[in-house]
């Protein structure tokens, strides 16, 4: 009798580990958090609050959904928390490439938790996405061209790059040497998406050095990216609501979740929010909703500037 209920735990055991198993396996479920109309900049400030750009607007989100909006602004672009708990928002301002031309009507706003806003840099055509540094000055990208932009803490700004056409999505790796970069497009007018992620050396001083191509992720389209505490690269394919892992070390590249309609932007959760799962915006035409998707594991250190 003995015997058999020890049997019978173990085979219980594996079943358990074996359901638990299939359960952590990707692709991931996600889940809707919140519906906007269309949303793209995702970011957590220093006190683990929830920030989202859409509706051209940003909103405050609380862990159940729901949302106060805080700011009025012309587009729904990258956002990043900077100090201990303001957020800048990468604006194209009243013009965009897209339906204007060139132009350099662009703004990068810091805002305060409240909502007060205040123009921190000016005079780039189209930002996108902004990763900042610990000393406060921030790159940001610029879609429309081959241009990644240094800010510093005046709101001075030089071209830190122009080795990636149409960048989108920038993320450090976990020693900060290497600059991982979404290039959306193959072309404008019309648009033909591309689907190849960069990596740039970064030297000790920060500059960039060497570019080149490490994957070519789905079908194109590539927007919002993040990393994991183990350095991989989370990878959003906007067209097809695909969020991808891709491992630098091992070349490995596998989809996380799927049926994320649009995904845009996408940042590991912070404060009291999940740490073990992506927080993911998407656009208009068929997104405007966050979801969370559980990974199973937490986010790399994100530098916010004190």
């Amino acid at each position: 009798m003995h015997k058999s209920n020890t049997v019978l735990a173990l085979f219980l055991m594996s079943a358990c580990v074996s359901d638990n198993a299939r359960i952590q396996q990707p692709p991931f479920e996600p889940e809707l958090l919140a519906d906007f109309e269309g949303s793209e900049g995702i970011t957590f400030n220093a006190a683990g609050e929830l920030f989202v750009a859409a509706d051209r607007g940003v909103y405050r989100v609380d862990t159940d959904g729901s949302a106060l909006r805080i700011a009025d602004t012309f587009t729904n672009l990258g956002l990043a928390g900077y100090g201990a708990s303001d957020i800048l928002m990468a604006d194209f301002g009243p013009t965009n490439i897209f339906r204007d031309g060139e132009n350099d009507d662009g703004i990068v706003w810091q805002i305060t938790r409240d909502g007060k806003k205040t123009e921190f840099a000016t005079g780039i055509a189209d930002p996108n996405f902004i990763v900042v540094h610990a000393d406060g000055t921030f790159l940001v990208s610029d879609d429309g061209t081959d241009k990644i932009y240094k800010v510093e803490t005046d709101g001075s700004w030089t071209i830190w790059s122009q080795a990636v056409p149409y960048p989108n999505g920038l993320v450090y790796s976990l020693d900060g040497r290497t600059l991982y970069v979404a290039q959306i497009f193959e072309q404008l007018g019309p648009v033909v998406f591309d689907n190849k992620l960069w990596a740039i050396d970064v030297d000790e001083n920060g500059a960039a050095g060497a570019a080149r191509i490490v994957a070519e992720v789905g079908e194109g389209g590539l927007d919002g990216l993040a990393l994991d505490r183990l350095g991989r690269v989370y990878v959003a394919e906007n067209p097809a609501g695909k969020i991808w892992r891709f491992d630098p070390a091992s070349g490995e590249l596998i989809v996380v979740a799927e049926g994320v309609d649009r995904a845009a932007s996408l940042v590991f959760g912070e404060g009291p929010f999940d740490h073990q799962s992506l927080y993911i915006t998407t656009t208009f035409n068929g997104g405007g909703k966050l979801w969370r998707v559980p990974v199973g594991i937490a986010g790399a250190p994100v530098e916010r500037f004190d």
